[in-house]
C-alpha cells in the first residue's frame, strides 16, 4: 500500500462522518453519499482498477477518467446550487413584499393614538 492510501482512506471516513452527523437526513441522499463513499475507498485501494474502468470507456487514464467524471459532476453541483439559489431569492423576495403590505400604514393611521386628528392639519 502506498503511503498516501492510508491517508485518502482516512479523509473519506472524515467526511462521511461529518456528513452522517451533521448534514442532510434524507434516504436518498444518505445513498448517493454511501455510493460515492463506497466507490472512493475502493478506487483509493485498488487504483488499478480505475485505469481499467477507464481503458473500458476511451480513457487513457483512471486519474483522466475521474478528473472528467469531477468535472461534469462539479458542473451539476454548481447549477443545483444557483437553481437553489435564484429559490431563495424568489422566496425571499415575497417575504419581503408580504412584510412590507403588513406593515404598511394607511393615511388613516397616521392620526395620533387617542383616534384625534393630527393638530397640525386641524388648523387648515
Amino acid at each position: 500500500m502506498k503511503p498516501i492510501q492510508p491517508i485518502l482512506l482516512i479523509l473519506i471516513v472524515i467526511i462521511a462522518v461529518v456528513y452522517f452527523s451533521r448534514l442532510r437526513r434524507k434516504t436518498w441522499d444518505r445513498l448517493i453519499v454511501i455510493f460515492f463513499i463506497l466507490t472512493g475507498a475502493v478506487l483509493i485501494a485498488v487504483p488499478d482498477l480505475s485505469t481499467a474502468i477507464a481503458q473500458l470507456v476511451g480513457v487513457g487514464r483512471g486519474a483522466d477518467l475521474l478528473l472528467y467524471l469531477g468535472i461534469v459532476g462539479l458542473s451539476f453541483v454548481c447549477l443545483l446550487l444557483y437553481a437553489k439559489l435564484r429559490q431563495m431569492e424568489t422566496t425571499l423576495t415575497e417575504l419581503v413584499r408580504l412584510v412590507a403590505l403588513q406593515n404598511a400604514i394607511s393615511p388613516e393611521a397616521e392620526q395620533n393614538p387617542e383616534g384625534e386628528a393630527d393638530p397640525s392639519q386641524e388648523h387648515e
